[in-house]
This record gives C-alpha cells, structure tokens and sequence, in this order.
C-alpha cells in the first residue's frame, strides 16, 4: 500500500469514529407535568458538524442512562437524494431533562416498517397509509376518472376514510392481496380488523371543506398527483396535490403533506392552500347516532358502529382554531360536525384519527380522552431541544 493510500484511509477512519471529536450532544427538556412517548424528535442534519453529517447512515442516538441505541430513521424530506432529518422518539419522566449522544452505532437490530404507505393502482389509485395503531385510506385520479366516464367502481371524493386496526403489525399489503389474490374481503373481520366505515361523498374523517353562504359547502375532488417521501419504523410521510378547485371566491389551489408517526392515534395535517382564508375539518355524522365532544380546539365524535364504539377526532393548535359548528340536514353524506380553521399565511396545520373500541387500546373513552387532552397541551408545548 502506498504512503498517500495509507493517510487517506487513516483519514476515513478517523471521520468514520469520529477521531478526536468531543462528544456531540442533544439534551431534551420536557416542561410538562406528564410523561412523554411515542413524541417524535426531529434533528436537521444540516444543522450537525460535518463528520456526523457526512456518515449519517452510520450515526446513531445513544441514550447513557440505559447504556443503548434508540430506533432512529432518517428522511429525505426535499427527496433530493441527501438526507434532511434525523428522527427519534425518546421517553421522558415529567419534568425532566435528558441527554443523548450522536455517535457511530456499532451494529443495528432490524425493524418492523410500522409506518407505511403506499398508492395502490389494482384499487384504482386509492393512496393508504397506516402505524401501529390506525390505518387510512383516501382516493385518487383512476377513482375519479371511473365516476366521469360513467363506469362503474369509481368514486369523487376527497374525503378520508378509517381502517380498523386490532393488530399492531401492518396489514395494508396483506389485506390488498388476500382481497385480490383469494377474494377476501377486507370489508369484513378475519380477526385483524376491518374497513366498515363509509366515506362516500362525505368528508369522511377529517376532509376539508371551505363554507359559503346559505350553507354552500365547496370541496376539492381527488388528490391528482402523490409522492411517498417515508415509511419506516417511526414515521411515513407523503404529499397529496389536487387540482384547483371553486371555492366561494374563486379558485382554491390545495397541497397536503401528511405524516403518521410511531405509536399514535392521530396523523398530522400540514395545508398549503390559496383562495381562502378560512377552511373547515369535518367529521361524517354517518346515522347521526352519536355525541359530539366540544373541546374547543379539540372536536370528539363518538358513534355507535355496527355494534362497537368508534371515537373520530380532529385537532388543530389553538392558533389555527376558529369556532365549530353542525350541519345536519338529514342528508346523505352531507351531516357534519366542522372545525372551523384559520388559514394563516397560506398554511395551516390540523390532527385527524380515531379509536376504534375493539382494539382495546385505551381502558375506555375516558382514558381515550385523557389521551386527546394530553395530546392537545404537549402539541402547544413540544420537547424543547439543545443541540450541543
């Protein structure tokens, strides 16, 4: 080997262990009286020296106290091919400070890719995404394009719909290809749960909808065009455009990146809009059968469902909150409970999921509660980082 060859190897090696770096550390602060897991740290890689940034792929999060490795999963947010965010979820007492170390990680255990999505063309574009905990789906061009030329099997509506989960493995690809392959419906129980909940033209559970006068409701058809930018053990995120659609004042230009993290009822929402200042998340009161829960920022639609509790809920940080407001004329598809929100700056951001009673994830609805209430104060006071 010669001299030049052996210094540049000497050098790799050195970048790759960090050769003569102080420890690089990101304390963590919860200020709140309440324990924290399944809360997502988001690290920006350009914000990292450039021996940890360069080896990224490498690069773990050591937590001292327990002597180990947590799961960590990195995003290529700008999907540009250089990884933008370093994310993990870390599992603090109530008001207390933690520190972990970036640091090579020696050798990773392999991970369940909780969260997963996809577009799935044999259901005509329908885009479904899923954790742990809940699953969706909503519906895309091909779905749309079927209703317009008069064929059958399609459907106009960018309302969302719920999968039923009582498993915590992903169950998206199995039940398309037990539904495709053996004509197994996933409409019905096998005994890891099930699609029954009706969509239709409705806003489903947490569409939007912008309101006119004289209770005119405007709404976007289809999402036209996805991009998957992550699934993997703690996040999957993607984006959803639509076409323009009519608003009460004209043109509506709508974008919609939605992320479902690891461990939670709730994905989030973040709208990109033009032509409105206002908008509104609907709930579908289905057979109007249930109650409503007004927490202000935080609306609970709790129905009876084909003999079990579902509880769909939507949530928006209080700057984007508005008011709420019912409208049940009795019709198909078009009996809502609304959460009224503020578009600032173009943009806003909003929670949707739901708890399904046979997945026996929560004690009971008042447990669930307890949860949303939690949920609502940590999204206003998120884990406060240091990056050292």
């Amino acid at each position: 080997m010669t001299f030049n060859k052996t210094i540049q190897l000497l050098g790799l090696t050195c970048l790759l262990v960090s050769c003569n770096q102080p420890p690089f550390s990101i304390q963590l602060t919860n200020n709140l009286n309440v324990e924290r897991q399944h809360e997502t740290v988001e690290i920006s890689i350009a914000d990292l020296p450039e021996y940890l940034s360069a080896n990224i792929e490498k690069v773990g999060v050591h937590d001292p106290s327990e002597n180990t490795y947590l799961i960590t999963q990195l995003i290529d947010v700008d999907q540009d091919g250089k990884m933008d965010q370093l994310i993990f979820q870390p599992h603090m007492a109530p008001s207390s400070e933690k520190t972990y170390y970036l640091k090579e990680q020696p050798e990773r255990a392999e991970v369940v890719e909780y969260c997963y999505s996809r577009i799935v063309p044999s259901r005509v574009d329908d885009y479904t995404w899923e954790n742990d905990k809940v699953a969706f789906r909503t519906y895309g061009p091909a779905a749309q394009a079927l209703v317009e030329e008069g064929k059958k099997g399609g459907i106009i509506s960018s309302g969302i719909d719920c999968w039923l989960k009582k498993v915590s493995y992903p169950i998206i690809n199995k039940w398309y290809k037990a539904s495709k392959e053996k004509g197994i419906s996933y409409h019905e129980d096998h005994g890891e749960g099930l699609d029954n909940y009706h969509v239709g033209i409705s806003r489903g559970a947490g569409g939007l909808t912008v309101k006119g006068t004289d209770d005119q409701y405007f709404v976007s058809k289809n999402f036209i065009v996805h991009k998957t930018l992550a699934t993997g053990p703690l996040r999957t995120l993607f984006q959803l455009d639509y076409d323009d659609w009519q608003g009460p004042l004209g043109m509506i230009k709508e974008q919609k990146i939605i992320s479902l993290d690891y461990g939670n009822n709730l994905m989030k929402i973040e709208v990109s809009i033009q032509g409105t200042d206002h908008i509104a998340a609907g709930i579908s009161l289905q057979e109007s059968n249930g109650t409503i829960l007004d927490k202000h920022n935080l609306l609970v639609f709790k129905q009876n469902h084909f003999e079990t509790t579902l509880s769909n809920v939507i949530l928006t940080p209080k700057k984007y909150f508005k008011s709420q407001h019912v409208y049940n004329p009795q019709i198909k598809d078009q009996n809502h409970v609304f959460l009224d929100l503020k578009v600032i700056n173009q943009s806003l951001v909003y929670y949707v999921g739901f708890y399904w009673s046979e997945s026996n994830q929560f004690a009971d609805h008042l447990a669930w509660e307890k949860y949303l209430d939690d949920l609502a104060i940590k999204i206003e006071n998120p884990i406060k980082i240091n990056i050292k």
